[in-house]
């Protein structure tokens, strides 16, 4: 298993790096999301590399292999879901409907971080110590989900994922917002 680490902004150009010469083919990619394109709302550099292409090489690291990170508020006490700026950042990233079920791994949460950015029903409904329950609607939820699985259905195919690969990903992510598929 290959470990890769997405480049990010260069802070002085805002330019993103170029990963097309990268093989991610049986890797786990780090990819990370910098303060200062979230408080900026530069939502281009992750559009652009979740893009639904042939030539998009992220896509040949398979569903759930990337693990998404927010650096930059490391202090933050709150989760990344309660700020504000993230929000925002991920509404605007939202709009171009960029296929989270494929890219996050179910594992990291990401999922379900940016379901809750996004929905409308989402709220916290209870908090033990280190632990938050998030809740939705499930008609929204189902939403969220099904206006991923073209685009979803398209890129394993683009993967030449096997549909048990592929069924059990889907699976894995579906549990994540705590339905249980047999």
């Amino acid at each position: 298993m290959n470990i890769h680490a997405k480049t990010r902004y260069v802070v002085s150009g805002k330019v993103p790096s170029d990963i097309s010469k990268t093989d991610f083919r049986k890797s786990i990619i780090g990819y990370e999301i910098s303060r200062l394109e979230i408080e900026n709302c530069l939502t281009d550099r992750l559009v652009h590399d979740l893009r639904v292409e042939q030539n998009n090489p992220l896509i040949q690291a398979g569903p759930g292999s990337v693990v998404f990170m927010v650096s930059g508020y490391d202090s933050d006490p709150r989760e990344i879901y309660l700020i504000p700026e993230v929000v925002a950042f991920m509404r605007k990233a939202n709009e171009s409907n960029p296929c989270w079920i494929y890219f996050a791994a179910p594992e990291s949460g990401w999922t379900l971080n940016a379901a809750y950015c996004v929905l409308k029903s989402s709220h916290v409904s209870a908090v033990n110590p280190g632990h938050r329950t998030l809740a939705f609607l499930t008609h929204e939820i189902a939403d969220f989900i099904e206006a991923q699985l073209d685009d979803f259905y398209e890129l394993c195919a683009i993967a030449r994922i096997r549909r048990r690969k592929r069924d059990g990903h889907l699976k894995l992510v579906i549990r994540g917002f705590g339905v249980i598929v047999p």
